[in-house]
């Protein structure tokens, strides 16, 4: 017996001894027993499946949406004041494929950072969404077999751009896409997607200018 149905034995006992059974409301069915009333309604249609979905492990990924704040950690001051001054450069062969990275949470920026480094504060329009899952890695593998491309992280990149995303989320991180180059310094550039807000030290979330 799984966590799900011993939840549904547990809430049948308690609405069975609080609730009795109402003899106009669940008239006995023909040949025999009786209708079984809905387990959740006590609690609401919403509530109940979604603490279905929630035991099942079934849990749907909260998609962000519109301009979410994010932070670039990265390790020098000089990198900061280049991406300032010149804009980001896409990063290549990464797990969620060509682009700029960035994390919605404080403390992931910073250990990309290091104690000696620093971490970019942006204001990040995310546009459309990708969640990357087992549906969307079907429809790129099938991409891929189509166009005859082989998979990898610039791959996805491309099966995404054409799909008509604009970034794609993991957990805590947030991937502007951008198409990777071989030499991606001479291809900094400001994104229209990202606003740089301000630079702060790693060490102690001092503000810096650069």
């Amino acid at each position: 017996m799984n966590i799900w149905q011993q939840f549904m034995r547990m809430l049948g006992q308690r609405t069975g001894s609080q609730h009795p059974r109402h003899p106009k409301r669940n008239p006995p069915r023909r040949g025999g027993g009786s209708r079984r009333c809905f387990p959740g309604r006590s609690l609401g249609r919403t509530t109940f499946h979604r603490l279905r979905r929630l035991f099942n492990g079934v849990t749907k990924p909260r998609l962000m949406r519109g301009t979410l704040v994010c932070w670039h950690g990265t390790q020098s001051v000089a990198n900061a004041r280049s991406i300032c001054r010149d804009g980001f450069m896409a990063g290549g062969g990464n797990a969620l494929g060509d682009g700029i990275y960035l994390a919605n949470d404080l403390a992931t920026a910073k250990s990309y950072a290091g104690s000696a480094g620093v971490y970019v504060k942006c204001l990040v329009k995310l546009g459309r969404t990708c969640v990357w899952g087992a549906p969307m890695q079907a429809r790129y593998a099938a991409w891929c077999q189509r166009h005859g491309v082989q998979q990898d992280n610039s791959a996805m990149t491309a099966f995404l751009l054409r799909n008509g995303y604009n970034t794609i989320q993991n957990g805590n991180v947030i991937v502007v896409l951008s198409p990777g180059y071989r030499n991606p310094t001479a291809w900094k550039r400001k994104s229209r997607l990202i606003r740089v807000l301000s630079v702060h030290r790693a060490s102690n979330d001092a503000r810096i200018k650069v």
